[in-house]
């Protein structure tokens, strides 16, 4: 048992052994997935990130050891936690310390509730999780796609694809994004703000942000991703939706198609996404076209209120 912990906040100094703790805890470090030190500036200074506020970092003997990141979402009054402990320092109470910071954090901003996301076999997540009366909610699937051929891009009458314009189509995209999935679970609207800023991280690209119209109303979209590193690439379904207006006529499948297209375009070895396991038709979707279930987490939920 390590007795000499100290939890703390984080500091911009911290970024490279904050980027090296991230990838070691989340088993990314010598993958293609990895995140670089320029890549988590990025995603730290999201806006509503503040990791100065929002990230704790436990340290013993002036070794930072594991963390925790504090997600607030106002709008729909939760606040998500993240983190993990290196692994030879777990079950020693360290990831305890973490989580009471976090949950000590999240009352005092005033959410209403906390979510934390873990593996199904992350037994001792899960374990700490009980201690503190969390209980499951919610199970998606982690489902990855590989191959060489696609089906055709098939449009209905009168129906186009095309992509992103930054500096243009922001707000558009905010928009969209809010509207198809203001009554999913856990989904806080976005702001302007943020949708710009997200379409500017380095793995994202404006060409794979692909857009369906109907003349010059935007339908649909697929929001891609991609990683690689000197010998891999992976792509990312990142976010897919449909206009509820435009429900029912076989958009998403076409849409999530051409951004299948675009990712196979830059060379990747495999395409990812995650879903809701009781999203039955996006569920359904994805088994379709090739998809493959690699995975499953599990989503826990603690009232604070």
């Amino acid at each position: 048992m390590v007795s000499d912990v100290k939890i703390r906040t984080f500091r911009w100094d911290d970024l490279e052994r904050y980027t090296y703790l991230f990838n070691e805890i989340n088993g990314l470090t010598t993958s293609e997935k990895a995140f670089d030190v320029e890549f988590m500036r990025q995603i730290l200074s999201l806006p509503s990130c503040e990791p100065e506020k929002n990230c704790f970092f436990a340290e013993t003997q002036g070794v930072v050891v594991g963390f925790t990141l504090l997600a607030l979402e106002p709008p729909i009054d939760r606040a998500v936690a993240s983190g993990g402990v290196l692994e030879a320092y777990r079950n020693q109470g360290i990831g305890h310390k973490l989580l009471t910071a976090a949950l000590e954090h999240a009352r005092g901003s005033g959410v209403s509730l906390i979510h934390v996301e873990a593996s199904t076999e992350g037994t001792a997540a899960r374990h700490i999780l009980d201690s503190e009366a969390f209980y499951e909610v919610k199970r998606f699937w982690q489902m990855r796609w590989e191959g060489d051929q696609l089906p055709p891009v098939g449009l209905p009458n009168g129906f186009s694809i095309r992509s992103f314009k930054l500096d243009q189509d922001e707000e558009t995209l905010t928009n969209l994004q809010n509207t198809a999935f203001g009554q999913n679970w856990g989904f806080s609207p976005n702001t302007v703000e943020q949708i710009s800023a997200r379409v500017r991280l380095d793995r994202s690209n404006p060409e794979g942000i692909i857009f369906i119209v109907d003349g010059d109303r935007v339908s649909g979209y697929n929001w891609t991703l991609r990683s690689f590193n000197e010998t891999n690439s992976t792509g990312w379904v990142a976010m897919t939706g449909v206009h509820p207006d435009y429900r029912g006529k076989g958009l998403g499948t076409s849409v999530v198609l051409a951004g299948m297209e675009y990712l196979k375009s830059k060379g990747v070895d495999g395409i990812e996404l995650e879903v809701d396991s009781e999203n039955d038709p996006a569920r359904e979707l994805y088994l379709k076209l090739g998809y493959r279930k690699i995975g499953q987490t599990v989503w826990f939920e603690k009232r604070l209120k």
